[in-house]
């Protein structure tokens, strides 16, 4: 499991949650400072009646009945405006250095670049808060895109190419992933420590009983208890052949008469003569006739010769 941090997207309702926040605080306190100037019959801009400007009899006060025309509460509630709209502003300049709002600070957002996602400096976020949101504005079109954009990004996000991402969220998800990972290099180092087990032996096979038949029994207990089940049966003898048993003369003459034939067929080899193209025609006829074999006189002495080979293999 890989140690790298992740980051989770704003969701749109907090985008717009940190908008609203973003707008509200000044937009009520432009509001408070228009209440207290109607309220002591001034007018924002402040106009007076000496027939100063346009010619319609109305000119531009430059302050010099403010005093006389505020009350005292009047002023205390406009400087307190004033204080508060110059806190607000250093505060929101100090968070826009670590690439947040007030609003965003808030609800835990932050901005992000989408290429390292290291947060927004002073100076970029400066641009995208004053100017780049300026496009955006243009009938509230880039705002509205946040709600079909599937990274829920605005148009001045996609302009300086950032996201907006939940801290909050993202600090969760790193925690759960630390602990899983932290469970898992556990479990190893348990695993690798525990001592390993050793099989456990096979359970051996209960001898059956001498009654149950057992068909090729694997274990020799199984074996012996099948062979004391049989009844013993006695195995039938074997005939053994007679054998003829003869004397040693009578050995003697059988060896002599074999000899005898054996002398009288080499004989009758040695008296078959030989025959070969190189005889003549007659001695081949002569030869044929001898051994038995029927060959016509026209014959050749090739098919003579053929004759008398074929009568001799068979």
């Amino acid at each position: 499991m890989s140690d790298k941090k992740v980051m989770k997207l704003a969701s749109r309702s907090k985008r717009l949650g940190a908008g609203v926040i973003d707008f509200v605080i000044p937009f009520v306190a432009y509001l408070v400072f228009i209440g207290v100037m109607a309220a002591n019959g001034l007018k924002y801009p402040p106009y007076n009646d000496f027939g100063y400007g346009y010619g319609y009899g109305y000119g531009y006060d430059f302050g010099y009945n403010y005093g006389s025309r505020l009350s005292g509460v009047s002023a205390a509630v406009i400087v307190f405006i004033s204080l508060l709209l110059i806190a607000y502003v250093v505060v929101e300049f100090v968070f826009y250095s670590k690439g947040k709002s007030i609003g965003k600070a808030i609800l835990g957002l932050q901005v992000v670049s989408s290429t390292n996602g290291k947060p927004f400096t002073f100076w970029k976020m400066m641009f995208r808060e004053i100017l780049v949101k300026q496009a955006s504005g243009v009938l509230m079109l880039g705002f509205i895109w946040i709600l079909v954009d599937e990274k829920n990004r605005g148009w001045h996000d996609k302009i300086l190419d950032s996201y907006v991402v939940d801290l909050k969220e993202s600090e969760k998800m790193n925690l759960k992933k630390k602990l899983e990972r932290t469970e898992e290099m556990a479990y190893k180092a348990e695993r690798a420590a525990a001592p390993k087990e050793e099989p456990a032996p096979a359970p051996e096979k209960p001898a059956e009983k001498a009654e149950t038949e057992v068909k090729d029994p694997e274990t020799p207990a199984a074996a012996a208890a099948v062979k004391a089940a049989e009844p013993e049966k006695e195995e039938p003898k074997k005939e053994e052949p007679e054998i003829e048993t003869i004397t040693i003369p009578e050995a003697a003459a059988v060896v002599e008469e074999i000899a005898e034939k054996v002398k009288e067929e080499a004989k009758e080899e040695v008296k078959k003569p030989a025959v070969s193209m190189s005889m003549k025609k007659d001695e081949l006829l002569a030869a044929a006739k001898e051994a038995g074999v029927k060959v016509s006189s026209k014959a050749t002495k090739a098919e003579i010769i053929e004759a008398m080979k074929k009568a001799s293999e068979e």
